[in-house]
């Protein structure tokens, strides 16, 4: 009996051809259920989740109202429980995502708003932070503008 000369290539082997590569990337990418697979993997890696919070565009595009966050409520929850995971055992990383939802106005009543109404915030409370918010200068989008923020920073 004759067998094949050609052995298959190993993923390895297959991924360091720049072309190959591409298509199986491509091919993913197109798949909704290799891209959650994939999405689920990226979740589980230490390295794969410090790439996506270092690239603010990437982190845009996904939370961004059009993008796969509001398409895959399923992927935004998991990215949340593990980005609040890593902010609990991590102080730096805690005190930017603090930083980033406080200069978010909208956000910032959204939660207020929901701790009050599960009663860990009450109601004069409410008020207080929200009178505060008010005097907090916004741009268009709702953000605090960067030189409000190195204000707050400072004291």
């Amino acid at each position: 009996m004759l067998t094949s000369c050609n052995q298959p290539k190993s993923s390895a082997e297959m991924l360091k051809d720049e072309s190959q590569r591409s298509e199986i990337m491509k091919t993913i990418a197109n798949d909704k259920e290799m891209m959650t697979e994939m999405s689920d993997i990226m979740m589980k890696s230490e390295n794969a989740k410090m790439m996506m919070m270092k690239n603010k565009d990437m982190m845009s595009t996904m939370m961004d109202n059009k993008g796969m966050m509001q398409n895959n409520p399923g992927m935004m929850q998991g990215m949340m429980g593990n980005m609040m995971q890593m902010a609990q055992t991590d102080s730096v990383m805690r005190k930017n995502m603090a930083g980033m939802m406080a200069s978010h106005k909208p956000m910032m009543q959204s939660m207020m708003q929901t701790m009050k109404e599960k009663g860990i915030m009450s109601p004069e409370c409410m008020k207080a932070n929200m009178q505060n918010l008010d005097k907090m200068k916004m741009d268009k989008k709702g953000m605090m503008d960067k030189e409000m923020m190195d204000k707050n920073k400072k004291q």
